[in-house]
């Protein structure tokens, strides 16, 4: 209900809706074709959590609880079909802000035929080329046709350095002409103003957020925290994502054997805002030991709220994390992040050290987010 994804989209909607005339549309690869938003799922865009406050393993389940929901959801959407080849004009702007894999890939292969304003889309990452072995089949399987798909918009905006350059070579790899492409970095808001943040050393809480998938590495957080419970460290480490079907199960055995030997670990699930909101405020610090991220969007999300960090330097997760209040570590392995963990754990000085840089980063916001996009893509 609300990943990084998502919680991009549903920002950008809400940003842009207070600024100019925006039209959300969803797709049904069903029908082939956009559609309108109900109310519901108008709701659903703008308040995720407003049906289903509580936290969930599979919250993309809650959409469609019965059997018969897909087929309803198929009725609803035929009457609601949008023909954006026809109603859009060259003062239009075409944003996608998703990842598509389905048959947009075809759709989009013309795309500068048939819509005439401004295209423009979204590019997270590429870690499903980069890293096949910790990706699902089902995403592998159309993912060199999505980013062939994106050349054939007029611009591309990419989510941080390292995915842009990733997005280039991959074109260059296929034999794509590149269209234009442009570095713009995700906001960090929780829909309201940012606290002014306390430090927190004392409640010696460690943090993760993430989706229970093995590129999230979270084995080797939970290994590298039984490491530090067995030297007697005490502390607490909370969990917070969903789960997945090929990786969350082993994820969980993991957290299981450390419950029944009697170690804080707890998994909060898939929670609202406000209850991540809250998870951050009530931590020391957090970690974040993923081996490859586009953006990494927590990690600035921990800093916002005041919480030093604990990641590597590399890639786009050394581009968030620069700028003060991380502490780099140079492996992924349990060793290292043991050692992260230990020195925020036990020096109170460092702690407060990058307690003060994380409090006086500056974030961006939305309103800063939609000048450079309306200045990228050519809208006034």
């Amino acid at each position: 209900m609300n990943t990084g994804v998502q919680r991009t989209v549903r920002g950008l909607f809400a940003a842009l809706d207070r600024r100019t005339q925006v039209t959300p549309l969803l797709w049904s690869p069903r029908l082939n074709a956009y559609c309108r938003l109900s109310a519901r799922e108008l709701q659903f865009l703008v308040q995720p959590f407003a049906r289903h406050p509580e936290a969930s393993a599979k919250p993309e389940g809650l959409s469609t609880p019965f059997p018969w929901s897909k087929a309803a959801r198929y009725l609803r959407n035929w009457k609601r079909r949008f023909a954006l080849d026809t109603a859009g004009t060259r003062d239009d702007s075409l944003l996608v802000p998703e990842i598509f894999q389905d048959n947009r890939v075809e759709r989009f292969s013309d795309l500068k035929t048939w819509f005439p304003g401004r295209r423009c889309a979204i590019f997270y990452d590429a870690i499903t080329l980069r890293l096949p072995e910790f990706s699902p089949p089902e995403r592998q399987r159309n993912f060199p046709q999505y980013v062939r798909a994106l050349a054939n918009f007029d611009k591309v905006l990419c989510i941080s350095r390292e995915v842009d350059g990733d997005l280039r070579y991959y074109w260059n790899s296929y034999g794509v002409s590149a269209t234009a492409t442009a570095v713009l970095g995700l906001p960090t808001d929780f829909g309201q103003p940012r606290p002014v943040p306390q430090p927190n050393f004392s409640a010696r809480r460690v943090l993760y957020v993430a989706t229970l998938e093995r590129r999230k590495n979270h084995l080797q957080l939970l290994e590298a925290a039984e490491k530090l419970w067995g030297t007697g460290l005490d502390f607490e480490l909370i969990l917070v994502g969903r789960t997945t079907a090929d990786w969350g199960d082993t994820v969980l055995a993991g957290v299981d054997r450390l419950v029944a030997r009697g170690r804080p670990v707890k998994w909060r699930r898939h929670v609202s805002d406000q209850a991540l909101h809250q998870a951050y405020d009530h931590c020391s610090f957090t970690v974040y030991p993923s081996l490859r991220e586009g953006f990494g969007l927590p990690i600035l999300e921990s800093l916002w709220h005041g919480r030093p960090c604990v990641c590597g330097a590399d890639g786009a997760i050394g581009e968030a994390a620069h700028g003060g209040g991380c502490l780099a570590i140079t492996g992924t392995d349990a060793e290292s992040l043991a050692g992260g963990m230990r020195e925020l754990l036990t020096d109170e000085t460092i702690y407060r050290r990058l307690f003060a840089e994380a409090r006086d980063r500056t974030f961006r916001g939305w309103d800063d987010y939609l000048d450079d996009l309306f200045h990228e893509i050519g809208a006034a």
